[in-house]
Order: structure tokens, then sequence, then C-alpha cells
């Protein structure tokens, strides 16, 4: 069987290091030790594998080989005629044979993997893939027999081949299906590594542990594959990690379960459930409860959630555009509600519900966040309002609830609703009055603590869910201290405010009119708006002028002067009536005319 060229490259110092030329000349049979999943964990973290780049570490892994042949004066052939050589008990003379069939092992498993990541978009090479996994297996077979019939390799060394060989050889039949073939190898190599782990220090134990913990998925898929629903539900309740393998078996699961969920029953009515997306977010809503119970971080699921449940609603409307009765249906009218629109109701109830139960969450981490003064991601410190506003999200997301398609007369979800409303009008009303409370006015924080325990005590009388409702029997109890609490200082505010009152002299404050800009505390003090009479103020004024020579002057005596002038403003006022006259004569016959036809006129 032909191993792999490509072109050499330059590595890392360490493969360097490993290329060095050393000679190796013993008379006496040396035993071997090669920690196979040592080495085979520290190439692919540092050659690809933590990013999931196979390709990569395919290459690596044939470069490796080259060099090994190359250093062990062990390659096959020349350029021009090939000469296949395997590494048998004859030639095994350095530790460093035993990583030519390690590394051949690697470089097909990896190829086997990076087909899988392509066959998700092209389907014909999954066969490629089980043709790269057969390979595998074959050289493993061969690796084993190496090191279980020669004696230059220590018991760990055989052991942890075994374990090795096991692990392919159930990889290859967990991808042909073969599922009670898979479950006896990963059992095999499960049980190996985790006597290895007990028989090494803490060091060395934790690769062998950490594997043994990986197989774990794989062997319960294969287990619900062959009929252990159980099986199915405990790769269910593992999260997905940093673990591919992990998230992958996980999505699986869930696609051959969402095969089985064909419909689905709320409010007693029963729909069916066509589209696999759909199918698959109403199984995980089935899951959440308890993921939820045993996750460290909810947010994120929550979130997750969330999301997912966009997908699916985005889906059914999709599909409902092409319903004409979708189109026609208006709330309160006598059409019935299909089943598609119903799906989608049902849909748009968990999203809301979804919603309030992640805002909760903010709410829980806000509040302690508040109490101890930290700051958050942003760099800001939490406030009360944030609470409320928070809550009044809650208050509108419930109240979309009993106006979905379909649950106008459910006055059963109605009254159910309508509690929780109350409920969490009286959260949001006691941080209000908190916040009144917190700027010392006491009247209002008060009446706004009377009327969060109306809020409870109404919420008190419908059936609410055992969580809310012990909240609200707290928030209860404690409104009742805060009321007489708050009552107190506002009877201590009272009193200090007489006091300081009668400390007062209103008598010596100065008029509203004067002091606008300053505020006294004394219901006396507003009774002086102004001073009656006002006080006399010197204005500026416009001057007056008298002239006291006019009486002292003599004047010329100009009576002949007007008369001329008299006698030249006459002589043409004379004229011009003359003119007048003359026009106003008759002009004979033609002017008649003239004048009788209303033509020929100025």
């Amino acid at each position: 069987m032909g191993v792999e060229e490509e072109p050499m490259q330059v590595e890392d110092a360490e493969d360097l290091e490993e290329s060095d030329e050393e000679e190796v000349k013993t008379e006496e049979p040396q035993v071997f030790t090669l920690k196979v999943l040592k080495v085979i964990k520290e190439a692919q973290a540092k050659h690809g594998l933590r990013h999931g780049d196979y390709q990569r570490y395919r290459s690596y892994c044939s470069r490796r080989i080259r060099r090994l042949r190359k250093y062990l004066h062990f390659v096959q052939g020349n350029k021009k005629n090939f000469r296949r050589k395997d590494v048998t008990e004859d030639v095994l003379k350095d530790e460093k044979y035993l990583y030519i069939p390690l590394m051949t092992v690697e470089r097909a498993w990896s190829y086997a993997m990076q087909l899988k990541q392509e066959a998700n978009t092209e389907h014909r090479k999954k066969y490629h893939l089980a043709s790269r996994l057969r390979k595998a297996a074959q050289q493993v077979e061969l690796f084993q027999k190496l090191t279980d019939e020669s004696a230059r390799c220590d018991a760990r060394t055989k052991l942890e081949v075994q374990a090795y060989a096991a692990d392919i050889r159930g990889t290859l039949a967990f991808e042909l299906r073969r599922w009670n073939e898979a479950i006896e190898h990963y059992t095999q190599a499960r049980t190996i590594y985790e006597k290895l782990a007990s028989a090494l220090n803490e060091e060395e134990a934790a690769v062998y542990k950490t594997r043994a913990e990986e197989l774990v998925p794989s062997l319960r898929f294969c287990a619900y594959s062959v009929g252990d629903k159980a099986a199915g539900e405990d790769i269910m309740k593992m999260r997905p990690g940093h673990n591919d393998m992990l998230d992958t078996l996980i999505a699986e699961t869930r696609a051959r379960q969402a095969e089985a969920l064909s419909e689905v029953t709320w409010r007693g009515r029963t729909v069916g459930v066509q589209h696999e997306k759909v199918r698959s977010f109403l199984l995980s809503v089935q899951e959440f409860e308890s993921a939820v119970q045993q996750a460290e971080d909810k947010l994120d699921l929550y979130e997750t959630q969330l999301m997912d449940c966009k997908d699916a609603v985005n889906v059914v409307k999709e599909e409902l555009r092409q319903d004409p009765a979708y189109k026609q249906y208006q709330p309160g009218g006598d059409a019935p509600v299909g089943p598609m629109h119903y799906l989608l109701t049902y849909l748009s109830f968990i999203r809301l519900n979804t919603t309030v139960q992640r805002n909760l969450i903010i709410i829980e981490n806000t509040e302690a966040r508040r109490k101890e003064k930290a700051k958050g991601v942003d760099g800001r410190r939490a406030r009360i309002q944030d609470v409320i506003r928070l809550y009044e999200i809650i208050l509108q997301n419930l109240q979309e609830i009993p106006q979905l398609a379909g649950l106008e007369g459910d006055l059963e979800m109605r009254s159910s609703v309508q509690a929780q409303i109350s409920a969490y009008k009286g959260f949001r009303c006691f941080y209000v009055a908190e916040t009144y409370a917190g700027h010392e006015k006491w009247p209002e924080a008060l009446a706004l603590y009377s009327r969060v325990e109306n809020y409870c005590q109404n919420s008190l009388q419908s059936e609410l869910e055992p969580d809310l409702k012990s909240r609200v029997e707290r928030l209860l109890t404690e409104v009742e201290g805060r009321k007489y609490a708050v009552h107190a200082r506002s009877i201590l505010a009272t009193e200090d405010l007489v006091e300081r009152t009668q400390q007062l002299n209103v008598s010596d404050l100065k008029p509203l009119s004067d002091r606008l800009d300053e505020y006294v505390d004394a219901p006396e003090a507003a009774d002086r708006i102004c001073q009656m009479p006002p006080a006399m103020q010197p204005v500026p004024c416009k001057p007056l002028f008298f002239d006291l020579a006019l009486n002292h002057l003599q004047f010329p005596d100009v009576s002949g002067e007007m008369g001329a002038r008299a006698a030249a403003a006459a002589a043409p006022a004379a004229a011009g009536q003359k003119g007048a006259q003359a026009a106003a004569q008759p002009g004979g016959l033609t002017g008649f005319v003239k004048g009788l036809w209303g033509w020929g006129g100025k």
C-alpha cells in the first residue's frame, strides 16, 4: 500500500529536533515505550485540529512519515521505482519506527474526518469517507499485530495500541451504522483508557480520563440507535460545548426523534407538524426545562431557545403566506383558525413565555449586581430603573398572549394570564415605590406600597405557578414591613418640619417677589407675595423743555407784506375759474351729438 507524497515543508522546532540525525547502535534488545494517545493529542492540537482543520493535520502526517523514512533510511524505492516497505519486527531497531504506522493510521483517519465535513454539502463523499476509514482500520490492525508480537514493546505500549485500535474500529462501525459492533469496540477502548488512567500519576492520567469521557456520547448514541430510549435522553441532557462530536451526536439524536414527532397537542387541540425544523424545535422545548435546571449559564440557553423559536416561527409564516384563509382571518371574527395558523399561535406563545422567563433571569442577575453594587459587562452599575423597565417588557409580552389567534375565547388562559399580569404589576409597583422612598417622598411611597398589596392579593385569588406564587407571598411580607417603615419616616419628617417651621421667623422673610430664587419650606412663607404698599423707587423719566424767551421778543410789522402776497395768490385763482366756465359751454351740434351718444369725449 503506497504512502501519499506531498512537498516537504519546514516544521516546528520540535519536529526538527525529532529529525536530527542520531546513530542508534545497540547490541542488546531494547524495550520501547510509545505513549500513543499523548503523541497524537499533542500533534493534533499543534497542527490544525484545535480549529477543526483536518486537511492541515493530514498534510502534517504525510510530511512526518516522509521525514521519518528518510531519517531511518527506510524509504520506499526512489523517484522512478516504488518498493513497499512495511515496518516489521525484524526492522524494529528504533522507537521511531513505531511512529511510521501510527502516523499512517492518523493520516487515513484525518482524511476520513475531512471528507465527513465535506459530505454535508457533497453527499457522494460519504462513500470515500468509508473507504478511508477502512484503510485506517487495516493499518491499525497491522500496527496492533506488530506491537503484540514484538518483544521490544512494553506492556503500556501494547495496551495503548489496543485501545487506539479499538477506537479506530469503533469509529468505522459507527459511520457504517453497525451499532452493536461500535458499542463493543468503544467499550473496549474506554475500559483500557480508564485502567491506564488509574495506573498512572495524576498528570499523565488526565489525557486518558478525558478520552474515556469523550467516548461516552458515542456509546450512548449507539445504545439509543439500538433501541435504548434512556440513552437518547442522556445524550440530550449533555449540553454542547467545545466537543464537535457531541454537537453532531445531539443533532443526529434530535433528528431521529423528530422523525417520530408528526403532531402536537396544545390546549385540547391537535395539529400536524410537517416541517423538520419545527419538529426539532418542539423536541428541544420538551427537553428545555431539564436542561435549564442543570445548566450554569441559563441566560445563554434562553437566548439559543429564542433564536430557534424565531426560526421555527419564520418557517410557519412562510407556509401561511400561501394560505388564503390566513390572509382573510380577522381577530374576533367568526372564521375558524386553521391547523397551521394554530401551530403559529402555539409557537408565538412559546416565544412570549420564553421571553418572560429570560427577562426574569436578567432581573435576578440585575438584583444581585445592585445589592453587591457591582458593575456589569458594560461598566455600568445596576439601577432600579433597569428592573422597572424589564417588568414593563414582561407585562407587554403577557398582554399579547390573549390576543393570539385562537385564544380569544379561552377564558382559562385569559384568567391565568391576568393573574400573572397582576402579580408582575405588583413587582413593578414595588420598585417604583422604592424609587420614591429613595427620594424621601414618603406619602407617594406609602400609597404605592398599598397598591402593591392590592395587586398581590388580586393575583393570589387565581391559580399561579408555585414559583411565582411563593414570590408573590414573599413580596407581600416584605411590603408590609416597608409600609410601617415608610409611615414612621413620614411622621419623623413631619415633626422635623414642624420644628423647623417653629424656629423660623416668618416676619423676617422677604416677600416672594424679592426671593424667587430661594425656597423656604414653611407654609406661612407663601402668604407674603409682595409688599403693600410698594416702596418708592427712583425711576428715570423724559426731560421737559419750557420756552421762557418767547414772552420777551418783539417781532417786526409785516402787514404790508402780507397784503401783497394775498393779491398775488388771488390772480391765478381767477384765471382758473374762467377756464372752467369755457369748458362747460356746449360746442354746437357736434358737441351735442358727442354728448348724446357718449363717444368723442376725452
